[in-house]
């Protein structure tokens, strides 16, 4: 492990966060007010995902979608123009500003600013064989991933580029990460997929592993 990547990166994360969270936080407010008068409670999402070492957390994202929505429709995958997301969701979607809590999970130290992005358990059990190199390091608030195609990638290319990522994590790659995520949120690159159901996105084979 490098000295980056065992002192830098945190160093990185508190900084970045704090002031991501200082930043955002008339953001966060204002998304939170407009999420209270027009779809109520609960504001928040939460949700288990998977973290360095395969150690579980709770992710924190503002609701997009209508309650239950896990357990309607496409389940953790989309439809087109899905029923199930808010309209005032499809916009915090779209600007990823409903991303924006997860400043919390950075700070706590159970995400980084720049790393793969966390899974849920049920993903990460399907496909354990082709995602243990990557639970070495902690998982991010933007990715490879996501600068490289973001919505449009089908999971064999999500699943190289969170590879790529983590058997070379230098400062120079998260700083051009996190620049690259700036380009890709203003121009809304790979929000719009064609398609963002199951039967496309998973294009590999899972493994019998057990976590």
């Amino acid at each position: 492990m490098s000295l980056y990547e065992r002192y830098g990166k945190r160093a990185l994360d508190v900084a970045g966060g704090a002031v991501l969270a200082v930043v955002g936080a008339p953001i966060m407010g204002a998304a939170a007010a407009v999420l209270w008068r027009t779809q109520g409670r609960p504001i928040l999402f939460h949700q288990t995902r998977v973290g360095r070492n395969g150690r579980e957390f709770t992710i924190v994202k503002f609701r997009t979608m209508v309650p239950g929505a896990v357990h309607q429709g496409a389940g953790m995958w989309f439809e087109p123009e899905d029923p199930r997301v808010t309209p005032v969701g499809r916009w915090l979607r779209a600007s990823s500003i409903d991303e924006l809590p997860q400043v919390w999970n950075v700070l706590r130290g159970d995400m980084s600013l720049v790393g793969p992005r966390p899974k849920p358990p049920e993903i990460v059990h399907r496909y354990m064989t082709r995602y243990r190199e990557t639970l070495r390091v902690r998982p991010g608030l933007t990715c490879l991933a996501a600068v490289e195609g973001r919505n449009t990638l089908r999971r064999s290319q999500m699943i190289e580029a969170d590879q790529r990522y983590s058997r070379r994590v230098t400062l120079g790659s998260d700083v051009a990460i996190l620049l690259r995520t700036v380009a890709v949120v203003v121009l809304r690159r790979g929000y719009h997929a064609a398609d963002e159901s199951e039967e496309w996105v998973e294009d590999v084979p899972a493994d019998d592993v057990a976590g």
